[in-house]
């Protein structure tokens, strides 16, 4: 025997193992990148809300959700790990497993499509997206949404391999666990969030197309709708309540969304699809140090679809199900944008799961023409590429240092100096990081405007401008407070994106950058 046939009698012998030894190596290989500074980065607007709603008591919390807008879900899974400390990194763990068990799941799909190859492929696309993987590191419930649309999306695929069980008796065992998982899958997304309406109307395209593609089967058609029904059941008590609680309706909840135009666009499409950094505060793409090396990966992961979309022509039940799951969601969020802007990167963010697992599929069709030593090359290469430009996320600062900047604030104010900030929402993020024998010091005289700074300084108070944001929204330059309150003494940097400036009336004008 050679050391080829060696090679090929290891591999079949993995590829035979245990069905759970092949998920759990992808959910810890996942996983890893995903606990890579994991609590470094400080908390940015979003996340400060996270952490207030899941440090209330079980009833306010509740409460606090629905009236919000918010499902409770999430913030009651993350409510017993804030006594843990360090939120940081507790809050965000629950994000980085739902996660790692996204890659998982993309693994399970596309290595039952295509074959073990098409699998590790897809896996290792979501697994080093950037965005997948900034998701992942936010206390927010992006990506356990995602992971349960998955677990939908999984089912779908199952019951579309097998049609004719599918529209047969749903509980029967060839379609039972398709029909479950798409039911609790769906179920349990829409309880995590309503960012699953538009996943359950793809699924009813779908069921649609599968229809109209296998002829003679209606029964199936029949019996998405009982799905349907039963989803309805599972989700109406919870939608019946934030109705009741809600403080505003929907749309004005989605009223701070700057109006759509083709940097939006490309905001939203280059960083779920095509590997770029998003920046979580403003509406851009973060600068990466290797440009050409993206777009490299742009056009394989172009073709790699294109192809999967070929071969897949064969196979139209499963274009269908991935095509759909794929486009519907952009395609639906961009035509809302046009009347109220809504498309942004985490509302699309599990349509990621269906392009990776179709790159996946395509990846593996493409390696069929080369030999064994290139297929391994190849793939190689491919793993250098993905993790090279997923070190850029790492580099970035994505969120503004509020902690760095609360802390500069705690050394240098003074009992009587006045902090105007620019961003209203960055006093929730310095009361997060101020220290607690500071807060009532520097926060004191922290909610007026650049007039009541100028009133200040007319009677011999220090103002402490801080320019940086919260939340989302658009930067601006700290000169703008110079014609309302004169020349700067100092101005300093905390991190990249905060600059905190000093107007003394009373001192001679000395600039230095920190």
């Amino acid at each position: 025997m050679n050391q080829l046939d060696n090679l090929r009698l290891r591999l079949s012998r993995l590829t035979n193992a245990p069905d759970l030894a092949w998920p759990g190596a992808v959910f810890v290989l996942a996983l890893l990148p995903r606990l890579i500074g994991l609590g470094a980065r400080p908390f940015w607007l979003d996340e400060v809300f996270t952490l207030q709603r899941a440090s209330l008591s079980t009833p306010a919390l509740v409460q606090d959700s629905f009236a919000n807008h918010h499902m409770p879900s999430f913030f009651l899974l993350l409510r017993p790990l804030v006594a843990l400390g360090h939120p940081e990194f507790w809050l965000r763990l629950p994000s980085a497993i739902f996660g790692a068990l996204a890659v998982v799941l993309v693994f399970l799909i596309a290595r039952r499509i295509g074959g073990w190859v098409a699998g590790g492929l897809a896996a290792l696309v979501m697994g080093l997206s950037p965005i997948a993987l900034a998701f992942s590191q936010e206390a927010r419930s992006y990506t356990m949404e995602m992971s349960l649309i998955l677990v939908a999306l999984y089912g779908v695929v199952r019951l579309a391999q097998d049609l004719p069980a599918a529209a047969g008796r749903m509980l029967a065992p060839p379609a039972r666990a398709g029909w479950l998982a798409y039911i609790l899958g769906t179920a349990l997304a829409l309880d995590v969030l309503g960012d699953g309406v538009p996943w359950l109307i793809a699924a009813n395209l779908i069921a649609v197309a599968l229809t109209v593609l296998a002829s003679g089967q209606r029964g199936f058609l029949i019996n998405m709708l009982k799905a349907d029904l039963a989803i309805v059941l599972l989700t109406a008590p919870f939608y019946l309540m934030l109705e009741l609680h809600q403080q505003k309706g929907f749309v004005q909840t989605l009223a701070w969304i700057p109006p759509l135009d083709v940097t939006r666009l490309w905001y939203s499409f280059g960083s779920v699809y095509f590997m770029r950094v998003a920046d979580s505060v403003t509406f851009r793409l973060m600068d990466l140090p290797s440009p050409v090396l993206v777009w490299v990966i742009d056009v394989a992961l172009a073709t790699a679809v294109g192809v999967a979309a070929w071969r897949l022509r064969r196979r139209p039940a499963m274009l269908a199900v991935l095509g759909i799951s794929l486009v519907f969601l952009p395609l639906l969020l961009t035509a809302i944008s046009l009347w109220q802007p809504v498309l942004l990167p985490r509302y699309i963010l599990w349509s990621s799961a269906p392009f990776a697992i179709l790159a996946g599929i395509g990846a593996s069709a493409l390696l069929e023409a080369f030999s064994p030593r290139m297929r391994a090359v190849a793939v190689v290469t491919a793993v250098g590429l993905l993790a090279v430009n997923a070190a850029s996320y790492y580099q970035a600062e994505t969120k503004p240092r509020w902690d760095l900047a609360a802390q500069m604030l705690a050394q240098e104010m003074a009992p009587g100096d006045v902090l105007y900030l620019h961003d209203f929402y960055a006093g929730k993020e310095l009361q997060i990081y101020l220290p607690a024998d500071k807060q009532a010091m520097v926060l004191n005289d922290s909610q007026g405007d650049l007039n009541h700074a100028a009133q200040a300084m007319s009677q011999g108070k220090r103002v402490w401008a801080v320019y940086g944001l919260a939340g989302q929204g658009r930067e601006q330059d700290y000169r703008e407070s110079e014609a309302v309150l004169g020349t700067p003494v100092q101005v300093q940097n905390a991190g990249e994106r905060i600059v905190i400036v000093l107007y003394d009336p009373s001192a001679a004008f000395i600039k230095s950058g920190w």
